[in-house]
């Protein structure tokens, strides 16, 4: 049984943990959770990105977002490329990768879809609108 919180933080980690149980669900079938399929899209989306690139842009801590590179490079979805410097790493999906988000995108759907019936389209949509308003004014 949840509990109504009075504290943001406490609140929004809450949902979080919700949210993300509910979309690692829909992603077991694929054996990935919900924190690698969105990687293999922001990958899909920003080819060729550094570990800091995605850290930026998912509002991360680099090590977590190395830690699910490293898994998600262990199961042959991902592979390194170096960049300008030696010491670059930088990231792209392998034809591996891409067939799992295209075979995942209606895991993930499917998974938009049952938030978005819980709590309605409309209210779904000012959620995720309030979160991304509210990180890019703490992330700075």
């Amino acid at each position: 049984m949840a509990l109504k919180l009075p504290c943001y933080c406490a609140s929004l980690r809450q949902a979080t943990r919700a949210i993300s149980q509910e979309y690692d669900r829909a992603m077991r079938p694929l054996n990935l959770t919900g924190t690698q399929f969105t990687l293999l899209r922001m990958l899909n989306e920003l080819p060729s990105a550094r570990v800091n690139d995605l850290a930026e842009a998912l509002a991360m801590d680099q090590t977590t977002v190395s830690r699910t590179l490293a898994l998600i490079k262990d199961a042959k979805l991902i592979e390194r490329q170096a960049g300008e410097d030696r010491r670059e790493a930088r990231w792209v999906l392998t034809a591996a990768g891409r067939k799992k988000l295209r075979e995942g995108s209606p895991l993930w759907e499917s998974a938009q879809r049952r938030v978005e019936s819980l709590i309605g389209a409309d209210q779904a949509e000012r959620l995720k609108d309030a979160a991304f308003r509210l990180t890019q004014k703490l992330a700075r």
